[in-house]
């Protein structure tokens, strides 16, 4: 398994990979300078009805408005890693069954289980580094436009999101397994983090109001609300946290489960 980690690795530092880690870079950069500009630029406006900030009002955000909360902001955007993240599943997964390489590992002698807990553990690894590269990127923007940037409280942010972040690698690696079609999982993918829960939760008061504890199963959600630690209570950190293993390991059996039987052309 280390062999076939250290070749994927390898891979990977040699292809494109490097061009999701410079779009997380520069959208850290961006956000964060945009809200820079929209506290000291009249042309930019930060008002629900489209109107400029007054003078009194942006000193007023710029007070309030520290290094450390524009950080947490952007860090809460769960869709960016998302969406980063079908880089993953497409080097690391659709990419070896398109080009056979897949099942001449196999055919080599190499097990199933052995293949597939190796994607999945350099998915996890990559999805790691590309979680630390952007939370650094959104932590030195926020210094050079905001200052004020609590580098303990964000790197703590962070933590609480990882095993979120691995629980959806693995919800990603089980659609690309049961759907071969590579156009097909990523619209999948897509379409599973933006609406499965807004459905369920709909579903949920609509028909069964008394079953609450089912939003407690969320993942998404709970993404977003992880990077700012002093708004949520100790027990739902943990809770969350609980959460984002337990997806890991739920989908990371299921995924192996059907990949044992999954026929390799």
């Amino acid at each position: 398994m280390i062999g076939l980690i250290r070749a994927d690795g390898y891979r990977l530092t040699k292809g494109k990979m490097w061009m999701p880690f410079v779009t997380l870079i520069v959208i850290a950069v961006a956000v964060a300078g945009l809200i820079y500009l929209a506290l000291n630029v009249d042309w930019i406006s930060l008002s629900q009805g489209g109107e400029t900030l007054s003078a009194s009002d942006k000193a007023l955000l710029s007070q309030t408005l520290t290094g450390t909360q524009v950080a947490q902001l952007v860090l809460s955007f769960s869709i960016v890693l998302a969406m980063a993240f079908i880089a993953i599943f497409s080097n690391l997964w659709s990419i070896e069954f398109s080009a056979g390489v897949a099942k001449n590992v196999l055919v080599s002698g190499v097990s199933r289980t052995t293949f597939y807990f190796s994607k999945l553990f350099t998915g996890w690894a990559v999805a790691t580094l590309m979680l630390v590269v952007y939370t650094v990127s959104i932590g030195i923007s926020a210094q050079l436009f905001m200052g004020q940037v609590d580098f303990g409280t964000l790197f703590l942010g962070m933590l609480a999101q990882l095993p979120l972040y691995l629980g959806l690698i693995s919800v990603g690696f089980f659609l690309f397994i049961i759907i071969p079609k590579e156009s097909i999982a990523i619209v999948t993918y897509i379409l599973t983090f933006l609406f499965i829960e807004p459905m369920i939760t709909n579903l949920v008061n609509v028909f069964l109001p008394k079953w609450t504890i089912i939003k407690d199963m969320y993942l998404f959600s709970k993404i977003s609300a992880m990077s700012n630690l002093s708004v949520i209570s100790q027990n739902a950190i943990t809770t969350n946290i609980l959460t984002g293993f337990a997806y890991m390991a739920v989908f990371a059996i299921l995924g192996w489960l059907v990949f044992r039987f999954k026929e390799i052309k």
